[in-house]
């Protein structure tokens, strides 16, 4: 152990002293962050509590239950003992049905139709909540809804960029500004509330990709925006006896089904004269094997994404953040987050030439 704190203590010298001499500033602050990452899952941990809250006669509400995260953590949260609202867009659909089969004659699980980006489906569903509320209200609201769309800026047509920003963004924005008030008046009883024994629950879904900016970008700028929105009602709601957490999954493609294959045909055809002039046939091809490679490459099994959630609802003191990613993953969500600018801008332009060449 004494030989590795010296082995740090040396590079972060020698780092300073580099970027002191030559005016690298960069080295200044890269270097102790880097030096850090040994250690980064303490601290990510430090303050967090193995205490659980009591979920007897507490709700949950989930967008998106018709397949993905959110069909598998309604079935979860529901055998734990809470009682659910899985909000589906297909309410008479195979992954609605199977809810309410796994549900049974139980009426702690209830499966409703909400479009999140209908105002209608939300007042509805609102209605619907308060109607059959347990005794002790709404302890949390999860934003799971959400779709995926690849591609450069220029491929995407207004359209598709709006139901993206209106799905992802407008959506969770939508479910929250109604639902808040619930989980805010259900901590009303108990008086320990702003000493963080007990706090209602805010989560919002998002993604690496909030941080790893390639390939999609309206579905990374859906994702920033979330972020964004998590930090500004963390600060804003706190006070009020709620706690917001951010699920920042990796590549779980497989497992939810978010984003089908494609094909270059199927992308060619989309473009307009211009762009097909701007791009060849081979940039297509080689962006759609890279692409489909790192669909196929995901992970399979969500149980990681599920039980941080289910520790963001239940844990007395949750993270404000759950990466939930492999370790490649993970160091490339820190690279893309804390690099100067003009080394990120490097790894574009080597991603660029791979595409093309």
């Amino acid at each position: 152990m004494f030989g590795i704190l010296n082995f740090f203590l040396f590079l972060f010298a020698t780092s300073m002293a580099l970027g002191l001499i030559n005016g690298w500033s960069y080295l200044v602050w890269v270097t102790p962050l880097l030096g850090l990452l040994p250690f980064w899952r303490k601290i990510a941990f430090f303050g967090t509590s193995d205490k659980r809250i009591d979920v007897a006669g507490r709700a949950v509400l989930i967008t998106g239950c018709d397949a993905g995260f959110g069909h598998s953590l309604a079935l979860r949260l529901f055998n734990l003992g809470f009682t659910v609202f899985a909000t589906c867009l297909f309410p008479d659909g195979e992954g609605a049905q199977h809810l309410r089969q796994e549900a049974g004659s139980s009426r702690r699980l209830h499966v409703l139709k909400l479009d999140v980006t209908q105002d209608q489906d939300v007042a509805e569903a609102k209605d619907f909540v308060l109607k059959n509320m347990p005794e002790n209200g709404l302890w949390g609201l999860v934003n799971n809804a959400g779709i995926a769309l690849c591609g450069p800026m220029e491929w995407i047509s207004f359209d598709e960029c709006k139901k993206v920003i209106d799905v992802n963004i407008l959506g969770s924005i939508r479910t929250t500004l109604k639902f808040l008030p619930l989980i805010k008046k259900s901590q009303e009883q108990y008086p320990q509330v702003l000493e963080g024994y007990r706090s209602g629950r805010l989560i919002f879904m998002s993604s690496i990709n909030a941080f790893i900016e390639i390939g999609n970008c309206f579905y990374c700028l859906s994702k920033t925006a979330l972020e964004k929105c998590g930090d500004m009602l963390r600060y804003e709601v706190k006070n009020f006896g709620v706690k917001v957490s951010l699920i920042e999954p990796g590549n779980y493609a497989p497992a939810t089904n978010i984003m089908p294959l494609y094909t270059v045909e199927q992308l060619w055809n989309k473009l307009d004269e211009e762009n097909k002039a701007s791009y060849s046939k081979k940039y297509l091809q080689s962006f759609v094997s890279i692409l489909n490679k790192q669909l196929k490459n995901g992970k399979h099994d969500s149980k990681e994404v599920i039980d941080a959630i289910t520790d963001a609802l239940l844990n007395q003191r949750p993270k404000a953040r759950y990466l939930v990613a492999t370790f490649k993953e993970k160091i490339l969500t820190y690279a893309f987050y804390y690099l100067p600018v003009f080394l990120k801008d490097l790894l574009y332009s080597l991603l660029v030439k791979i595409m093309t060449y």
